[in-house]
Parts: C-alpha cells; sequence; structure tokens
C-alpha cells in the first residue's frame, strides 16, 4: 500500500530534511566574525580569519541531520509491515527531536559563546519542525491503517 496518504507525508518530511543541508540555520554577526551556521560546515565570511571550529565539531549533527533524512525514505518501502513502519517513524520522531535540541541548545550557544557574536536565525531553523509536523502526519496515518486491517480481521 505504497499510495497511502502517509507515505507523502514521508516523503515531504525527507525532503524538508534534506533541505536542511543547502540552507542556512543561522547567521551570526559580530565586530570580527560573520558565520553561517550549516548542518554540514560553519562558513566564515570574513577573509583571513582562523578557524574556531574544527571540521569534527558538526559531525554528529551531520549524522543525525543524514539519519532524518534516509530514514523516512527507507520507511516508504516498508509497507507491507506496519507495525515496524511505526516504530522507524518514532525513532525518525526521537531523532529529529535530538537533531532540533543539538541544534538550538548545543550548538547555537557555543557558536556565540565562542564567537561573542548575535544570532540571526534564518530558514533552516524551521526545516527540522516541518519535518516532525510531517512525521507527526505520517505516524497518525499509520495508525490508521493497522487499526483499519485489524478491524478487517475481525469481519473474517
Amino acid at each position: 500500500m505504497i499510495q497511502r496518504i502517509q507515505t507523502l507525508f514521508l516523503f515531504f518530511a525527507a525532503l524538508a530534511s534534506g533541505l536542511l543541508f543547502f540552507f542556512p540555520v543561522a547567521q551570526y554577526y559580530g565586530e570580527q566574525h560573520t558565520l553561517a551556521f550549516y548542518v554540514t560546515h560553519i562558513q566564515d565570511f570574513v577573509p583571513g580569519n582562523a578557524v574556531l571550529f574544527s571540521s569534527s565539531f558538526l559531525l554528529p549533527l551531520s549524522i543525525i541531520g543524514a539519519l532524518v533524512t534516509v530514514l523516512p525514505l527507507l520507511i516508504i518501502f516498508m509497507y507491507k509491515n506496519l507495525g515496524g513502519q511505526l516504530r522507524l517513524v518514532r525513532l525518525t520522531i526521537l531523532f529529529n527531536l535530538v537533531l532540533i535540541g543539538l541544534m538550538f541548545f548545543y550548538y547555537a550557544e557555543e557558536l556565540k559563546v565562542k564567537t561573542a557574536v548575535e544570532a540571526d536565525y534564518d530558514l533552516g531553523v524551521f526545516l527540522p519542525l516541518i519535518a516532525l509536523v510531517f512525521l507527526f502526519l505520517a505516524m497518525r496515518g499509520i495508525k490508521h491503517d493497522i487499526k483499519l486491517l485489524r478491524s478487517a480481521d475481525r469481519l473474517r
């Protein structure tokens, strides 16, 4: 039953999470630094500044972002196993909440502390929230299908 509505919700959740890699989460403006914070890297717009963060600083955020992007696409093709689909959607929601928590409570604060600049949040802040809404809608559709199949089994 790949043509169900939760397939669209899962696809849109994967699309919103995938767009997170292309749009900045926040931009930081200060006297010495002007930074753009992406999920995969931090771009400094002031030439000649020393690199503040190593390339492995954002690695956990990039891995969780990739998981949140790939898992909904894999869940789409698990349409014969609704119970497994529901468990993986819940796991994806958990990963998405961890991604949001890491972005706001760890990385954004770490950038503010190390650079002493002010933040201006961009589109990348809203994309995990949009993906979270689509994941909840997909979970609701999967639960509806499970309920529908159980009622059909009772009639037999």
